[in-house]
């Protein structure tokens, strides 16, 4: 009996496979070659040289082209198409983060809360994360606690661990504004987030291995699903523990006659505003892995780029105290950090991936061109114009000024947080990083703490080189970065910490 249910679940499974499976494109496929039947020599140049792929095809066809990958496609389109993919409603960001990052299987429900129907995540991220002077003193105390944790007060050049430590700094900060005093340092939770935001994006790459008729089934037995589905109950009690002590906190202060505690993070947020809708546990998983993995990976280029351009630290650092002791450590602050916005802008743009606004195709959408984009495809807009001459002087070179310069002869979209039409890093449209703003205030404060409290160099014989994994790039994982404290104290004061 069990037999014949697994024999009739698996044929139902390939058959809905088959009648809900997308059109094949009408575009030039790029990586097709004779013999390669099951498709692994395409799937290994799109891993490998998908530069080259998407620069030579749409020179070749000077139009939309596709390259296969290992279990699917993806459509290409020219550089010039991208205002009209922004603000085209037939094409969804949504759905495709849906669709590449399994939204819906068990353990994944952070990914079904950050891009479910209910939009609680972003509307907090968006109404209350982005530049809210409010919770800037709690971010700014918990990153001076995560330095001393991380990096130490060691006055002599000493190593950290590159993944560990970097990405320990981002949570805490992140944390101090999402679940608040009770688990912002606390290290059980710290390593749980960590360990969740990790396990996930290995699984979904795990997951991409597999065709897709057999991902329901397959995602029970990989082991970092499986860590996910464990994880995931152990944020739920964490967080309904905090949620119990501090109702309990307020029924005591009601009998007292005495004015109940409040708390400014987006677990009192979401509890105000979500009605109970979505488990809270799950909501701090999914503004985890919003907030910690790219944030970390863009934290981990600047230093990088910090430690192989000396010659701007001096300039940082004084820009930096300026403004904090202008402005306190506030958003104010933060804003008026141009130069440092201008070194950030410029390591984004050269870290960025090969392909911005990615987007599922909702029904058949005309080009206009009039060629169709078939319903179910997936498509991107090519973006290695982020280093064309014709946009960027000396494009490969590193110029911490190039976004200062522009915003100063009257660019309005030079800003970190701003998307132009050549510079789409952050997405555009209605379908913009709703994140932008916070990781920015983050990324600045964490900045600052370094520039005034610490000297950076490689050790002897690491020289980090980006790896290019398909369309995106990674930050070397070798990296091996030495750190000392600076003699000088009075950045305390400047920094305003609480010890």
């Amino acid at each position: 009996m069990l037999t014949q249910l697994f024999i009739w679940t698996a044929a139902a499974i390939l058959v809905g496979a088959f009648l809900l499976r997308p059109k094949r494109t009408p575009f030039p496929i790029v990586n097709k070659y004779p013999y390669d039947f099951l498709g692994r020599r395409a799937a290994r140049e799109a891993q490998q040289n998908a530069r080259k792929l998407i620069t030579e095809g749409l020179a070749k066809y000077q139009g939309p082209i596709t390259i296969d990958l290992l279990h699917g496609q993806k459509i290409i389109l020219p550089a010039s198409s991208a205002g009209w993919v922004k603000s085209n409603k037939d094409l969804d960001h949504k759905q495709l983060v849906k669709d590449d990052y399994f939204a819906g299987v068990p353990g994944f429900e952070a990914q079904s809360v950050l891009h479910g129907d209910d939009e609680t995540a972003k509307r907090l991220i968006t109404t209350k994360m982005g530049q809210n002077d409010s919770t800037m003193g709690a971010m700014n105390d918990s990153l001076a606690r995560a330095f001393r944790v991380h990096w130490g007060e060691d006055k002599e050049w000493h190593s950290i661990n590159w993944h560990g430590d970097t990405m320990g700094i981002i949570a805490r900060a992140a944390s101090s504004v999402f679940v608040g005093p009770e688990l912002g340092d606390d290290p059980t939770w710290l390593c749980l987030i960590q360990g969740y935001v990790m396990s996930y994006f290995m699984a979904v790459y795990d997951l991409h291995a597999y065709p897709p008729w057999s991902r329901s089934i397959v995602h029970w037995y990989l082991p970092n699903a499986k860590a996910c589905r464990n994880m995931v109950p152990q944020a739920r009690a964490i967080v309904n523990g905090v949620l119990r002590k501090r109702q309990e906190e307020t029924e005591r202060a009601m009998k007292e006659g005495s004015s109940a505690p409040e708390y400014n993070d987006a677990l009192a947020w979401a509890q105000a505003s979500s009605n109970g809708k979505i488990e809270p546990g799950d909501l701090q998983l999914s503004l985890a892995m919003a907030a910690l993995f790219t944030t970390t990976e863009l934290f981990r280029t600047i230093l990088i780029d910090i430690v192989r351009h000396p010659e701007l630290v001096e300039p940082l650092r004084e820009e930096v105290s300026e403004q904090i002791s202008k402005h306190g450590i506030s958003v104010a602050a933060t804003n008026n950090m141009l130069l440092l916005d201008s070194f950030m802008k410029e390591s984004q743009r050269l870290s960025a991936g090969l392909v911005v606004l990615e987007r599922a195709v909702l029904r058949d959408t005309a080009l206009p061109d009039g060629r169709i984009l078939p319903r179910g495809s997936q498509i991107v807009v090519d973006s290695t114009n982020i280093c064309d001459p014709a946009f960027y002087p000396n494009p490969d070179q590193f110029d911490g000024y190039r976004f200062l310069r522009k915003r100063e002869a009257g660019d309005t979209t030079s800003q970190f947080v701003q998307s132009s039409q050549d510079f789409y890093v952050f997405g555009g449209g209605r379908h913009v990083c709703p994140g932008r703003f916070f990781a920015g205030i983050e990324l600045k404060l964490a900045l600052a703490h370094i520039l005034l409290k610490y000297d950076m160099r490689f050790a002897e014989g690491c020289d980090p080189k980006p790896i290019m994994n398909g369309f995106y790039a990674m930050v070397d994982p070798t990296v091996q970065l030495e750190v000392r404290r600076r003699r000088d104290g009075a950045v305390v004061n400047i920094l305003g910490e609480k010890l």
